[in-house]
């Protein structure tokens, strides 16, 4: 289902986990995709944090090989999973954006804003599309309320259980690898920008126990910044008395959480101040890499924005929609500046960022992506 590269277009394991330890984990910029973890043996996470148990002495491996925070040539990819589409350097490629959001009211209560993404992985499995959604969930350990683990989603249930951001790490893709060899040949993927490299990445290493064609269809959140559990849990837990969180959301200058039956509210300012060193280096809003992109309006609380960017991303929402499980609107060209703009700082931040530090620079762009957003350049122009 869908386009996948040929294998001569796989990348190599050119470094290893040395490189690993010193460029990621010891800098301090994983982001906890959890990629790395369903590959090898000596690395483990715990409350989202990343680590290896014991030295591995091999000079080459996937772990480095796969990670969003090494090398990353990000043209080829465009070119591998978006061809044929044009470049939009702050956007990505992508065919179109709409507001969407699920038909149905019970989807609409349990997820996030327009609950878009839950319809389409609901539709997926109850139509055969898919036999299996990679999500994150609440751990629901009473001690840890905020902890986030992967779930592998089967049914409507399962998917509300999964329903609503989380605002953390989950290293959800550490089930990828056993949910495409034992347990999924149609799976969805959805997960934070990084996430969406590594899955790409993966797709390309040259590994005969991966059978990249059951990744069914991969859908990527919007994401500015996501705070380590540890130092979410310090600001926020305290204030919860052990409740499990009903909804997480970041109303405009507030990190909202709502959790037995109150509301509780903190700074945003705050909660942003504790996000990851990793997303400082991130360019990437909107999941650029996906088939389908989801995230807030910014406008419309009962609304996800949606960008369409793959062939078969399209060919999954049109027989969505046409079934019922989603309704799209036109998204207005008010709305759509607003959102470039933030995609645009985003990136410009970041590359800035990049710059500065070239110990960092992990990113492979053209230079006239660079230039585009270069410092003294004036702010994109309204469309």
């Amino acid at each position: 289902m869908g386009h996948h590269p040929s294998r001569s277009r796989r990348i190599s394991t050119a470094r290893g986990p040395a490189a690993l330890r010193g460029q990621v984990l010891d800098a301090g910029l994983c982001t906890a995709c959890g990629m790395c973890l369903g590959l090898c043996p000596y690395i483990e996470e715990k409350d989202e944090t990343v680590a290896f148990l014991s030295d591995c002495k091999a000079a080459q491996g996937r772990c480095w090989a796969v990670c969003p925070r090494t090398e990353t040539d990000l043209d080829s990819l465009r070119d591998l999973f978006l061809p044929s589409l044009s470049d939009d350097y702050v956007l990505g490629r992508h065919r179109s954006v709409w507001m969407a959001q699920a038909t149905q009211a019970s989807l609409r209560r349990r997820g996030q804003y327009g609950a878009t993404v839950s319809a389409l992985a609901v539709f997926g499995l109850e139509t055969g599309r898919l036999d299996a959604a990679l999500l994150s969930a609440w751990a629901k350990d009473p001690s840890r309320p905020l902890l986030s683990k992967p779930v592998l989603a089967r049914s409507r249930r399962e998917v509300l259980d999964a329903a609503g951001s989380k605002y953390t790490g989950c290293p959800t893709l550490s089930r990828l690898d056993q949910a495409v060899r034992d347990e999924a040949e149609r799976l969805l993927v959805v997960g934070r920008p990084c996430q969406i490299v590594a899955l790409r990445k993966r797709t390309l290493l040259e590994d005969d126990s991966f059978p990249r064609n059951r990744v069914a269809l991969a859908i990527g959140l919007f994401c500015m910044w996501s705070v380590p559990y540890k130092s979410l849990r310090s600001l926020v837990e305290p204030a919860l008395d052990g409740k499990p969180p009903e909804r997480v959301d970041i109303p405009k200058g507030q990190f909202v959480v709502a959790a037995g039956g109150r509301v509780h509210a903190f700074s945003h300012d705050a909660v942003r101040d504790l996000a990851r060193p990793a997303c400082r280096l991130c360019c990437d809003f909107t999941s650029e890499l996906a088939d389908l992109s989801v995230g807030s309006t910014e406008w419309k609380d009962e609304w996800n924005t949606l960008i369409i960017r793959s062939e078969r991303g399209a060919r999954f929402l049109e027989a969505a929609e046409a079934a019922g499980a989603v309704r799209l609107r036109p998204f207005p060209a008010e709305r759509l500046r607003i959102l470039r703009e933030a995609a645009y700082n985003k990136k410009r931040r970041a590359l800035r960022e990049i710059a500065a530090s070239p110990d960092n620079s992990y990113l492979k762009i053209s230079r006239r992506e660079r230039d585009f957003f270069r410092p003294d350049r004036l702010p994109e122009p309204a469309e």
